[in-house]
């Protein structure tokens, strides 16, 4: 790493836990301005202001890549990285292929296949991130083969499972959150934002911010869908043009969004009132909504486009361009309720 680059890093990851992430950003934008065309050298007689230690590389993560990640995902990644250096013991420059290979095989005996191909993905995401920031000039995971894992079917709700459902919504808020839920495949970290002003009840459309993609995107409402927000609506004796959560919580402070965690009890409430012999959470709407695409005609890409997924092919990432009514005909030939 070059002196100009490890003296920001140094003011970036000393300033992280006095200010906040927009103001990070901007002091890094000053730095880089203020230090173009200027030669910076390293003093042999003075001391680096921070050592290249793995609490160091971790702070300097939280104030650059943390804040393009979601929280969890963030604290995944630390927490494998914790890991690896309890049993490694060794600093995070030094790290080899044989230091990551040992800390999986400790990990094998109690973890799948699948949860140590998770693991590698974690370490290999990290190591990359060193290695584009330039404190690390490779990344050891790279030769790593990932673990052998069956192939098993895509986890979804058939149609039956799906009217099943709908025998343990107590409330109207049940009804509705699982309508819309089917409608939109979002991502239950995604919901608690939405506005209830957010919704085109005329259209059905509705204009999210992907939590993961950090881009926005566009998905519909069917009427079944627009009824049964309607009727929980008027429960809570809002209109459409509220800016009020579209779901909030049925008892205390009903105007407080039901939170990612809320979510999560809701459906899983519904799916025990409803007696399913299946594991129902909040992420196999979105895998049903990807497969009913699918079984209706749509393609791979088709599904992936509706759930927001990146372009795969540079071609549709920079030269295609797709309009509003593209998502539109996704949504009304193969999502919409027949």
């Amino acid at each position: 790493m070059e002196v100009k680059e490890r003296l920001r890093n140094d003011i970036i990851a000393a300033m992280r836990v006095h200010t906040d992430t927009n103001t990070l950003l901007i002091l890094e934008k000053v730095i880089v301005q203020n230090l173009q065309g200027i030669e910076i050298t390293k003093s042999e007689t003075c001391p680096a202001t921070i050592d290249n230690t793995n609490q160091y590389i971790k702070e300097l993560f939280w104030a650059r890549k943390a804040p393009k990640l979601s929280s969890e995902t963030t604290k995944y990644y630390l927490s494998t990285i914790d890991e690896l250096i309890a049993i490694i013991n060794k600093p995070l420059i030094n790290v080899t292929e044989s230091d990551v290979e040992y800390y999986l095989m400790t990990k094998q005996k109690s973890n799948s296949g699948a949860s140590l191909n998770n693991l590698l993905r974690n370490l290999s995401a990290f190591f990359t991130w060193m290695r584009k920031a330039k404190i690390i000039p490779s990344n050891p995971c790279d030769g790593i083969e990932r673990f052998a894992t069956p192939t098993k079917p895509i986890d979804h709700l058939d149609a039956q499972q799906v009217e099943l459902l709908k025998n343990g919504c107590k409330f109207k808020r049940d009804r509705a959150l699982i309508e819309f839920m089917r409608c939109t495949a979002m991502r239950r970290g995604e919901i608690p934002s939405v506005k209830i002003q957010d919704i085109d009840f005329r259209t059905g459309r509705l204009l999210i911010y992907g939590k993961k993609s950090h881009k926005y995107r566009t998905v519909y409402l069917d009427n079944v869908a627009l009824y049964y927000i309607n009727e929980y609506l008027d429960e809570r004796k809002v209109g459409e043009n509220s800016k009020e959560p579209l779901f909030t919580h049925v008892r205390g402070d009903m105007t407080r969004a039901l939170d990612v965690d809320g979510i999560y009890v809701a459906i899983k409430n519904i799916a025990r009132r409803a007696n399913i012999d299946k594991n129902v959470y909040p992420h196999i709407f979105r895998k049903t909504v990807a497969t009913n695409i699918v079984k209706r005609g749509g393609s791979d890409e088709i599904a992936g486009e509706y759930l927001g997924h990146a372009p795969r092919n540079v071609t549709a990432r920079h030269y295609t361009y797709k309009d509003e009514m593209h998502v539109e005909r996704i949504f009304k030939n193969y999502v919409e309720a027949i």
